[in-house]
């Protein structure tokens, strides 16, 4: 978060008038400055399709006795506002957190040897209790995770984005690399980043005293498909 610093400046008044000045010259009449290039034409796109995929990784002196998580969700919804100058562009989607599907089986193969152990039915609850209860997302206060864009540098096919989380009844900025193409009619976003669990304000779940916990840092990817509004 940005901090400001508020600077207050307090004015002396002499006891003794100051010696008559000149009058001041008249200020310069302002040299007026070219307008900045509007917006060109804005199209847009729906979501079509989605998938996301969470890792999160165990920690802990007793680690050995946890599972590596591999969360998805095929859930997000929204918009996609494409504009000319392409940094212009801006997006808003949603996400419910009951979307999320812990440990599919297929999701967990895909994911490599990190993730090869099985998971019981019993623990994949607890995870996905552990993850919605009110120490971590806490679904219940907000059950719907906004993504809203903040701005876009780069280009013509990698950008930065700003992006507004708002979640937990909050909000969290963070920079999000994402690539965008355009093919066939059908409007492609993709992200890949790490992140911690700080960047957002959360703290990692633990059990016994720290002895079994999840790692600060985990891995997000997302791809999304759009189609252009009716």
């Amino acid at each position: 978060m940005r901090k400001f610093l508020s600077v207050l400046v307090v004015m002396l008044a002499g006891c003794v008038s100051p010696p008559q000045q000149p009058p001041a010259p008249e200020p310069a009449a302002p040299v007026p400055q070219p307008a900045a290039p509007a917006a060109g034409p804005s199209q847009a796109w729906v979501v079509a399709a989605s998938r996301l995929e969470v890792r999160v990784f165990r920690d802990g002196a007793m680690a050995k006795f946890a599972h590596n998580h591999v969360i998805t969700s095929t859930g997000i919804r929204g918009r996609i506002e494409l504009r000319e100058p392409r940094t212009a562009t801006s997006f808003e989607f949603e996400l419910p957190l009951d979307s999320f599907v812990i440990d599919d089986p297929a999701a967990r193969a895909a994911a490599g040897a990190d993730f090869s152990s099985s998971v019981k039915d019993s623990d994949r609850e607890g995870t996905r209790r552990n993850m919605l209860g009110p120490a971590l997302l806490d679904s219940e206060r907000q059950p719907v995770l906004k993504l809203v864009s903040d701005g876009l540098e780069g280009g013509p096919r990698d950008y930065r984005a700003r992006v507004r989380v708002q979640f937990r009844g909050g909000e969290r900025t963070i920079t999000v690399p994402v690539t965008v193409t355009e093919e066939g009619g059908r409007l492609r976003m993709r992200a890949a980043m790490k992140l911690r669990h700080a960047d957002l304000g959360l703290k990692p779940f633990t059990a016994g005293l720290g002895a079994i916990s999840v790692r600060e840092d985990f891995e997000v990817a997302c791809d999304l498909e759009a189609r252009p509004a009716t």
